[in-house]
């Protein structure tokens, strides 16, 4: 199996994405009560303590009660592009591990599949063989590969959905399965320790040689390698990603740039980022979603990834001259930021209410969702240690933090609040002081609990 080094040649907000993983319902194995009908062999189901063979757990079914986890999804190729790309991962399978399974009656993908791991496997990162004499085997044989760069250096893995799948100091990176009866391979994700990761790993395009820039080494990790591109920096105004050291090209809304003359949109030489000094000027560090695994109301199978994001707008037609004009719109905003072209709202922090990016700072966003009721405006791309300068938080009652998962790799800024001192401003909404890292003490206004 050799990795897929990731590259982008279309809109961001579309690259990211070639396999399905369809989930399978968890519903429908389950053995009888103690003492009822026999099973199909004729052996008299005891109960809890039954042996798996006694419990009428078809091969076919999902699993549950007594019966094991057979299913870890479905791997499909030949989608969309803009279709996210997900996996399947040993937590969905139990005390199973995940392994790519038999082809689909379909023919267009492989089922998922929870196997009972092989009796002494070997640990995860270890030096294997598929050879049973050898004496050298994973939990299961196919989850003995070798990394591109390391030929001739097999060694255990686990397949994955992001990073998060993956034990500590390693990756989930694409490999390919084996072919379909028509020849076509589906991109698996699985876990990769970094010392058997090619290339010089960076945070930041300044850590790079001169004439590379700093990209993702693929589409389920956020891990950065040094890769030789164009000539331009981040922030620098482009009409083709071959012109950057990134190998990107995109407007404020992760377009690529298109048209001519007076249609032409504004695009920048783009890339990945902790914070927004990491980014040319004129940017910021942008929070993206660029894989959800299919489970939209769960953040914490995200493949989350910080991206500079110019600060002018696409298109010279969209820029505000004056805060009168801002205002006219009625779209939240008061004031108009001339050097870029945006409107926004001056009196907003973050914690703020909005209905729109427009309703908050400069460059912010109007975060939605169950714990942020009513719309909250945020800003990322901000460093935990700043008190001033771009990679600090507007207003003197933010603070800079990472909600665990959510926010990963890059940190936002949210309203600061302390238990039995400074109280949230909007309480009457539901906003309570919570900790969102388990190291910190109580300090953030948001709704409920969870991610």
């Amino acid at each position: 199996m050799t990795a897929l080094f990731w590259h982008n040649g279309q809109n961001l907000k579309r690259a990211f994405g070639v396999l399905l993983l369809l989930p399978v319902a968890l519903a429908g194995c389950r053995s009888d009560v103690a003492g009822g009908k026999q099973n199909p062999d004729g052996a008299v189901d005891k109960g809890m303590d039954a042996p798996w063979p006694d419990a009428i757990c078809p091969a076919d079914a999902a699993g549950g009660g007594e019966c094991p986890l057979n299913f870890c999804g479905q791997l499909k190729v030949g989608l969309m592009s803009n279709q996210y790309p997900q996996s399947g991962a040993d937590s969905l399978c139990g005390t199973r591990v995940c392994i790519v399974g038999p082809e689909l009656a379909t023919g267009d993908g492989f089922q998922l599949s929870c196997v009972a791991p092989t009796t002494g496997a070997l640990t995860f990162g270890t030096a294997c063989s598929p050879d049973p004499g050898q004496g050298m085997r994973c939990a299961a044989d196919s989850l003995c590969i070798e990394a591109a760069g390391f030929a001739g250096s097999p060694f255990c893995s686990q397949l994955c959905r992001n990073d998060a799948d993956c034990p500590s100091m390693a990756r989930c990176l694409e490999y390919q399965t084996p072919a379909l009866t028509d020849g076509r391979r589906a991109l698996i994700g699985m876990c990769t320790p970094e010392t058997k990761i090619a290339g010089t790993i960076c945070q930041r395009e300044a850590m790079c040689p001169p004439g590379q820039g700093c990209v993702l080494y693929g589409a389920r990790t956020s891990l950065r390698i040094c890769r030789a591109g164009g000539a331009k920096s981040l922030g620098t105004a482009c009409t083709a990603a071959s012109e950057c050291r990134s190998g990107e090209c995109y407007d404020r809304d992760f377009l690529v740039s298109a048209g001519t003359g007076a249609n032409a949109n504004r695009a920048y030489c783009s890339g990945a980022c902790q914070v927004n000094s990491d980014c040319g000027p004129d940017q910021s560090c942008a929070r993206l979603v660029v894989g959800n695994n299919g489970t939209v109301d769960d953040p914490l199978d995200d493949l989350v990834v910080g991206y500079c994001k110019t600060m002018f707008v696409a298109h010279l037609s969209m820029a505000c001259a004056t805060d009168a004009g801002c205002v006219a719109l009625n779209n939240g905003s008061d004031t108009c930021d001339v050097t870029h072209g945006l409107c926004y709202r001056k009196a907003a922090v973050p914690g703020s209410a909005c209905t729109g990016d427009t309703g908050c700072p400069v460059d912010g966003t109007c975060t939605m969702g169950p714990r942020f009721e009513g719309g909250y405006c945020q800003t990322f791309g901000c460093d935990q240690a700043a008190t001033s300068g771009v990679n600090a938080c507007p207003g003197t009652n933010s603070i800079c933090t990472q909600r665990g998962g959510p926010d990963e790799p890059i940190s936002g800024c949210y309203e600061k609040c302390t238990l039995g001192g400074s109280a949230c401003s909007r309480a009457s909404m539901g906003y309570m002081c919570q900790t969102v890292t388990l190291a910190a003490p109580p300090n953030v206004c948001l709704v409920g609990g969870g991610a």
